[in-house]
């Protein structure tokens, strides 16, 4: 039996509502009790601070949420409550939003060299991603090792004031797993253009991980899945959100002939996510980005910062 999505516009919008009540809630107690300690002689950071907190405590508002759906089922699709954006709720004289954004369904550019030796198949799989939005098959095979060996430490990129843009590495010379797809910028042959274009469908987590078949993209799945065109790929995401992926045996039942998932690598779960929270207090505005590793119940931080 397949699990349809029983979710209704109205009911979206009740979701939405709760959300909104339950964030404003638990961060109006949360700004009362830390003000007297956040208070500071100058306005500005004060209200620097305490917009600084409310993001803060959005990020932990999203860490109850994905632990709380940790417990609750074995499966993530974009149609849980996890994944609805809380728009701007005031929160005592200040407000706050944000949304979780799942990592899990995009491809893993450290996967192509997990525990320093490269992985032919995950190289094949960005190559072939590379091709599907539209760059040359001999051109994606050279980018796919650049990336190797950006990360193996074999090569250096130019100098940019000493400083990765991304705000997540010292230098840029400091090669390793990446930290943030912005890092791409440093790896031979890749301009503004094709980083843009590769954004959407790419992740910078610790590897190995595993990609989520119900939250990938179109593009991922075609690029994953050796023998599966993207009309096909766009096919099975349309009917995903009328019924998600149960487990990885019926999401390849439901793959058109010819076309075999990889042995490992794929998950109807996520274990990735990216937290973006917005705040504004008084006359500060704060926009903090955290990444999440919901390995068991309660998710960790791997990093964060203020933008």
């Amino acid at each position: 039996m397949r699990c349809a999505e029983a979710g209704s516009q109205r009911g979206a919008a009740v979701i939405l509502a709760l959300l909104s009540v339950a964030l404003a809630a638990g961060l109006t107690a949360a700004l009362i009790g830390d003000f007297g300690r956040s208070l500071d002689s100058v306005a500005g950071r004060q209200d620097q601070a305490q917009a600084r907190l409310l993001a803060r405590g959005a990020v932990d508002w999203a860490r109850n949420v994905l632990a709380d759906d940790f417990k609750r089922t074995n499966v993530d699709h974009a149609n849980e409550m996890w994944a609805v954006r809380v728009p701007p709720t005031p929160v005592g004289e200040g407000e706050v939003g944000g949304e979780i954004r799942d990592r899990s369904g995009l491809f893993n550019l450290n996967n192509m060299l997990p525990e320093g030796k490269a992985d032919p198949v995950a190289l094949a799989q960005f190559g072939r991603l590379l091709a599907t939005l539209g760059v040359a098959p001999a051109d994606a095979e050279r980018l796919a090792h650049a990336v190797v060996d950006w990360i193996g430490g074999s090569t250096t990129g130019e100098e940019n004031n000493g400083l990765v843009s991304s705000g997540l590495r010292d230098a840029p010379r400091a090669n390793g797993s990446l930290l943030d797809v912005a890092e791409l910028r440093f790896v031979a042959g890749f301009d503004e253009a094709l980083i843009h274009r590769l954004t959407p469908f790419v992740s910078a987590l610790p590897a190995p991980s595993r990609i989520n078949v119900n939250t990938a993209p179109a593009e991922v799945l075609a690029a994953v899945v050796p023998e599966l065109e993207l009309n096909d790929a766009r096919i099975l995401v349309a009917a995903r959100e009328r019924a998600w992926f149960r487990d990885l045996a019926d999401f390849s039942a439901r793959l058109p002939a010819g076309a075999q998932p990889p042995e490992t690598g794929l998950d109807v779960r996520s274990r990735h996510f990216a937290v973006i929270g917005r705040s504004g207090f008084g006359s500060a505005v704060v926009r903090m980005e955290v990444l999440l590793d919901r390995r068991e119940t309660w998710p960790t931080i791997l990093w964060q910062r203020i933008l």
